[in-house]
């Protein structure tokens, strides 16, 4: 059967084009059984039990984001955000369906007092990670990192156990990575430290040695994000065109011209 007679059908009876190639490609068991629906066993949702709350809301006429909010609040709930929005639009679509959508995103917007200062986890991550002098601070941070400490002493200890291990690193000695590993074997960066224990021997050269592979890495990176960019779109031949061009553009006998 063609492509245009199911089009035809699809746009006769309202259906979609894969819907109605399923039904025109029914066997007759298939079309008898249609007399007999099973009975599927329906699925259970944790948000079956603001079923009632939500239709009774609605009936009452009250908005989406009121029936939203109010049930947020409640200590019972336990579920995600987008889970109760999903649900209180299902609810509204199959049984009012003259409700006005709404974006639960977007329906509220929390305003904090002046005097509150918001600070991220991952700002504040940024900051006490930071090792380059050179580096501009956050200086809202810089202000009350001290009480931030004084409150949360992990974050003291994450800024040590990282400064330390990046000062290893950039030193010349690499005996000080056993003293650091025995030193924090046992706590919460024990996995971290078994990682390294497996690999001690790489690590190692890479701190007292004045090589690295630093300079092949990073062409190779160069000529990974070139084949992204003509993947799909090019053969070999432009491939190879374009990799010359980004490596040798800046020679001074280099020609264009020779690459068209």
């Amino acid at each position: 059967m063609g492509k245009q007679h199911i089009k035809k059908v699809a746009e006769t009876f309202g259906i979609a084009q894969l819907t109605a190639k399923k039904y025109i490609r029914m066997t007759k068991e298939e079309i008898s059984d249609l007399d007999n629906p099973k009975n599927y066993k329906k699925r259970e949702s944790t948000m079956n039990v603001w079923l009632n709350v939500i239709y009774k809301m609605m009936q009452d006429d009250c908005s989406n984001e009121t029936i939203y909010f109010y049930i947020k609040q409640q200590q019972e709930f336990h579920d995600t955000d987008k889970k109760l929005a999903d649900y209180i639009y299902t609810i509204g679509k199959n049984n009012f369906p003259n409700r006005t959508p709404f974006n639960s995103k977007t329906t509220m917007e929390w305003v904090f007092p002046p005097e509150v200062i918001i600070i991220s986890r991952t700002d504040l991550l940024k900051y006490i990670l930071t090792c380059n002098p050179k580096t501009k601070k956050d200086t809202t941070i810089e202000k009350y990192i001290d009480i931030i400490k004084n409150k949360y002493p992990i974050i003291e200890n994450v800024e040590t156990m990282f400064k330390e291990f990046h000062a290893l690193l950039m030193g010349k000695d690499e005996k000080k990575l056993d003293e650091y590993l025995e030193k924090y074997e046992e706590s919460k960066i024990q996995s971290f430290c078994n990682g390294i224990k497996k690999d001690i021997t790489p690590v190692k050269n890479a701190i007292f040695l004045s090589v690295s592979s630093g300079f092949v890495e990073g062409n190779n990176n160069k000529f990974k994000v070139l084949k992204r960019i003509v993947y799909g779109r090019s053969g070999l031949v432009n491939l190879e065109k374009k990799c010359k061009l980004a490596f040798l553009a800046k020679q001074q006998d280099f020609s264009l011209s020779t690459l068209l």
